[in-house]
């Protein structure tokens, strides 16, 4: 315990490649970015969808990712808590997904592998459903999509370094115009279900909830 307490007293000691000692706190969550304020014209400039306008043409994959970030913005917040600017430096983002939100299947290349953690709720991968302490890691590039459970879920995302600086940052993986439409559909079902917690772990009252009969 003494020695914990004078690391802690004296961080400029102990110094890592990645950086110096450093302290985050629980902050609130951020809100989703409001619906209306997304620009379905170009929504899919942050994406690389190459493959999808090949197939299905530009401007019809370009208007189907807008309306798609449009009914999927209400249902999702992004909080980061922690990041180093450093090669291989570590960084920890806290993402919300609302009750029953479809995540598209999309990859991100740049960014390198990635980790997750479920905080609270659950997350269903395929025929999996993931609850607190389970979680799942994804290697560089890999595509992956899952979907929020009745209460939602709060996951940890973590990186630490390892992508491809040229590569983009985040690549839309969905092979039909009609999964898109799936997703804009299922996003729309339930946005009256999406309301953002207040605190990182909040969803687990949620989660109670439901689990009680009352979600």
């Amino acid at each position: 315990m003494s020695e914990n307490a004078e690391i802690i007293d004296d961080p400029k000691g102990y110094v890592s490649t990645r950086g110096p000692f450093e302290i985050f706190e629980n902050p609130p969550i951020n809100a989703p970015y409001p619906s209306e304020a997304v620009n379905v014209d170009r929504a899919a400039d942050g994406f690389e969808y190459g493959a999808l306008a090949e197939e299905f043409g530009e401007e019809p994959v370009r208007k189907k990712i807008g309306e798609m970030i449009k009914a999927a913005t209400p249902g999702a917040s992004t909080t980061p808590l922690f990041a180093q600017q450093t090669e291989g430096g570590m960084n920890l983002v806290h993402v919300w997904f609302g009750p029953n939100f479809p995540l598209f299947r999309h990859s991100h290349p740049k960014y390198g592998d990635c980790l997750y953690y479920v905080v609270a709720g659950e997350v269903i991968l395929g025929r999996r459903r993931l609850g607190p302490g389970s979680g799942f890691f994804v290697p560089n590039g890999m595509p992956y999509k899952y979907t929020a459970g009745p209460a939602g879920v709060e996951l940890l995302e973590f990186r630490a370094g390892g992508g491809e600086d040229e590569a983009p940052g985040m690549k839309l993986d969905e092979h039909s115009l009609d999964s898109i439409q799936h997703i804009i559909d299922r996003a729309n079902e339930h946005v009256d279900e999406w309301q953002v917690p207040e605190r990182i772990g909040d969803t687990a009252l949620r989660q109670a909830e439901y689990e009680n009969g009352a979600g």
